[in-house]
């Protein structure tokens, strides 16, 4: 298998670890002080645009794309206010849409791309691999957490921070 199929596969797999937790979730239910699972949707998808802006400005050979240069906690409550408004329904569409347009980047990336270093989201150099390895587990780890939560009936908990 190539590094592409294998980058694709992981993060293909933990959506769909995602994906079940979503299925057992009320859409009201908080998860992390104070944010429902709509705004852990919203957290998600603001972390994949965060890497198509990344991977399109070396697409493009511009200027790296830093949209969370001013650190991991102002980037998360920016992208998850600036999606408020939106329904759930459009939360989990928008959530989904960002992943199909995240793994359309890769498959177009050229074998030296996906191995050449770029600015993440933050500022600093990482490879695709760093990526994936990076937002595969924050999702699953998300997924862990609200599982539990879900499962155990337990008192939501205040959101962490970074990631």
């Amino acid at each position: 298998m190539s590094k592409r199929e294998t980058y694709i596969q992981r993060y293909e797999a933990s959506r769909e670890k995602m994906r079940e937790i979503v299925k057992l979730a009320e859409e009201n239910q908080v998860i992390y002080e104070p944010w429902r699972m709509k705004e852990v949707l919203d957290h998600l998808t603001g972390w994949d645009d965060a890497i198509i802006a990344s991977i399109t400005s070396l697409l493009k050979g511009e200027a790296p794309a830093t949209p969370a240069a001013h650190g991991m906690d102002a980037y998360n409550k920016a992208t998850v206010s600036t999606r408020e408004a939106l329904p759930y329904a459009l939360s989990q569409r928008e959530w989904e849409a960002s992943r199909v347009e995240l793994l359309r980047l890769l498959r177009v990336m050229s074998e030296e791309q996906l191995h050449q270093p770029f600015a993440l989201p933050w500022g600093s150099e990482g490879t695709i691999e760093t990526v994936v390895e990076i937002f595969s587990t924050h999702e699953e780890e998300h997924a862990q957490e609200i599982g539990e939560i879900i499962r155990r009936g337990r008192q939501p908990r205040e959101a962490a921070g970074g990631l």
